[in-house]
């Protein structure tokens, strides 16, 4: 086999294995954006557990994966009708292409383990909590829900 036919050969099978495959690690880029998001939703939520405490002892529980996953999954109950969760569109493994409930629109994947496009600037994470926190709750997560949610999808291997 020449190696024009070899190229050849490989490049058909490149292109056969799906993106996941590529990208099996979390760039530093995100991680780095992901850590800070976290750490500001820590002070955050600390913060508010002072004030709310008014002076008296008080503890803030830990960003968890289980929370996280549980966020992802949920789905709720808005005066009466059924919410969706995340997972309606993303699908139940944030790994995995999803599709918009409504538009029907591709997403690309949700975990930044396959998807090296998500979660590599801060302003665009906030916006995207804004916006999707407003459809599914019908107000802004809070800093607790995000810091949650972004530990969990950073467990996700």
């Amino acid at each position: 086999m020449n190696r024009i036919t070899l190229l050849l050969a490989l490049c058909t099978t490149l292109s056969t294995i799906p993106l996941s495959a590529y990208a099996q690690s979390i760039s530093p880029s995100q991680t780095d954006t992901m850590k800070q998001l976290i750490a500001g939703y820590e002070v955050k939520v600390k913060t508010e557990a002072a004030k709310a405490a008014k002076g008296k002892p008080y503890t803030v529980e830990p960003f968890t994966v289980d929370n996280g996953r549980q966020i992802f999954l949920k789905s709720r109950n808005w005066e009466g009708e059924e919410q969706p969760a995340c997972a309606t569109c993303h699908t139940d493994d944030p790994k995995n292409e999803g599709k918009h409930a409504v538009s029907k629109k591709a997403i690309k994947p949700l975990a930044p383990v396959v998807n090296p496009e998500r979660f590599t600037n801060a302003e665009k994470v906030e916006k995207n909590f804004s916006i999707h926190c407003r459809e599914l709750y019908s107000r802004d997560c809070t800093a607790a829900e995000k810091g949650h949610f972004l530990t969990y999808l950073l467990s996700v291997k």
